[in-house]
């Protein structure tokens, strides 16, 4: 171990040659990622490049200045952010209790629909019984001959 790092400080063309090698193994290794930074920094610089060119008057005199105007809009959008969130809740706690109360009257519809599907069962019972009366007095007075 001792004379690989000897070698590497006396030879600075072993040096850089190793430097290359452990660039190469992160560069493959976090392959995706440093494709996705330098796709966001390109657009990054495309974007700010785009605005100096359309507006060079309003760009900041300094990067302190640039900052917090950074700061400011990160701050607002935030805000938005945390009211648009508070919205969202609310707006989600009443439709829960929308949907609690539809469900309460379809249980309580249900409770009156089976209700009034008993009721009928028994008129309709009661309905076959009066017409077999009927049925029956009916016939009696065929053999009778209408008389009693």
């Amino acid at each position: 171990m001792e004379g690989i790092v000897h070698a590497v400080t006396e030879h600075p063309l072993i040096a850089m040659a190793v430097c290359f090698a452990v660039l190469l193994i992160l560069y493959f290794l976090f392959k995706s990622l440093i494709k996705l930074a330098l796709i966001l920094i390109i657009v990054a610089l495309a974007i700010a490049g785009w605005f100096y060119f359309q507006h060079p008057e309003s760009r900041p005199a300094s990067l302190k200045d640039a900052l917090q105007k950074v700061r400011t809009g990160t701050e607002k959008a935030v805000d938005r952010g945390k009211e648009a969130y508070k919205q969202g809740k609310e707006l989600f706690d009443k439709r829960k209790e929308a949907y609690e109360k539809g469900r309460e009257w379809v249980d309580q519809g249900k409770t009156v629909l089976d209700k009034g599907i008993d009721k009928g069962k028994d008129a309709l019972d009661t309905g076959k019984n009066i017409a077999g009366d009927i049925g029956r007095l009916l016939e009696g007075k065929k053999e009778t001959g209408g008389r009693h």
